[in-house]
């Protein structure tokens, strides 16, 4: 049986991770890159996706497929335990101010709320609030790792 505490550390893992600064596209955070464009978007976490596009918004729904699986294993979940799973990305409304690397950015707060419903019907949820800015590659570093695309 799984425990709530075990599901609750999957979804809470799993949107720091998401979230965090490791999620790439072409070497900077991927989120700047779709915020613009962004209403809102939900990912079924369980659905294998395909390596046809390398575009921001594919690339996003790649990285939540896998490091949703990956805190799934870490966890010790097998499939048949998680009936459903799913990412909804929600840009707030309104502008938001924030600053990247030390320098005042405008921006949007997003919200990132993750959920699953376990094999006996019991459903959890989190959610994270983080600040996006759109890319500005004249503000924003560029990671030294090799990028996996």
């Amino acid at each position: 049986m799984v425990t709530r505490r075990a599901i609750r550390g999957v979804l809470g893992n799993f949107l720091d991770t998401y979230t965090s600064r490791y999620t790439e596209y072409d070497g900077y955070w991927l989120f700047g890159f779709i915020v613009t464009e962004l209403a809102e978007l939900r990912i079924e976490l369980l659905t294998p996706t395909s390596d046809a596009s390398d575009a921001p918004l594919e690339t996003a729904v790649r990285s939540a497929v896998a490091k949703f699986a990956d805190q799934a294993q870490k966890a010790g979940l097998v499939r048949p335990q998680v009936r459903d799973a799913w990412l909804t990305i929600r840009k707030l409304p309104g502008p938001a101010k924030g600053s990247i690397n030390g320098v005042p950015c405008a921006g949007h707060n997003v919200s990132f709320s993750a959920g699953a419903v376990m094999d006996g019907g019991r459903r959890y949820e989190r959610e994270q609030v983080v600040f996006v800015a759109p890319h500005n590659p004249n503000v924003e570093l560029r990671s030294a790792r090799e990028s996996p695309n």
